[in-house]
This record gives C-alpha cells, sequence and structure tokens, in this order.
C-alpha cells in the first residue's frame, strides 16, 4: 500500500460569534441611520389598507379576488402579520395596475 502524505492547508479562521455579533450590531446600527449596508436587503412594507382602498373593494371582495384569505387580509391590515414576498408582489402589482392585476386574477381562477 501507498502512503499518501498529509497536507494541510491554510484556512482561513472564521470570525468568532461574538465578532460576528458586533459586526451585526454595527450594520444595525447603519442601517437604521439610514447608511448602505452591503448585502442587506430590506423590502418596503406594502400598506394593504391603502391598497385595498385603491381599488374600492371589501375585505371580502379583495380576498375572493385576488386569492387570499380572508384572515389574512384582515391581519396585514391590522399589522399582526406581513405579506410574505410573493404576495406583497401582487399588492404592488394591484397598487400600480388594478385593472390589469384583476384580469388576470379571473383568467387564473
Amino acid at each position: 500500500m501507498k502512503k499518501t502524505r498529509k497536507t494541510t492547508a491554510k484556512v482561513a479562521a472564521r470570525p468568532s460569534i461574538a465578532e460576528r455579533t458586533a459586526v451585526a450590531i454595527r450594520q444595525a446600527g447603519a442601517h437604521a441611520r439610514g447608511e448602505h449596508v452591503p448585502g442587506l436587503v430590506a423590502r418596503k412594507p406594502v400598506d394593504v389598507k391603502a391598497v385595498r382602498a385603491k381599488v374600492d373593494m371589501s375585505q371580502n371582495e379583495f380576498a375572493t379576488t385576488f386569492g387570499f384569505t380572508l384572515g389574512a387580509v384582515r391581519d396585514w391590515e391590522q399589522h399582526r402579520r406581513t405579506p410574505e414576498r410573493a404576495a406583497a408582489t401582487l399588492m404592488r402589482v394591484i397598487e400600480i395596475a388594478p385593472e390589469i392585476a384583476k384580469k388576470a386574477a379571473s383568467e387564473a381562477a
């Protein structure tokens, strides 16, 4: 059997938990001050109640038309929950082009 020589590759030392936490705290402070934080993606919250008011629908009509549950619409409007990414994207489409969103929703049903 042929013996092979083991080599030890230099591995960059990973920052400790304390160091990573300190960096995260500094980044959170920078974000709170409105500074740019590389790699941070902050989604703009959607005002579901305002979007629904714009299309002049009741909560039930809005939920039925666009495929949401009534409970979800209520929770979003009362800030107990926030829409997940897909729902938030649909809200933006409804806000920008309500007629197109209604047409797409009716064709998908």
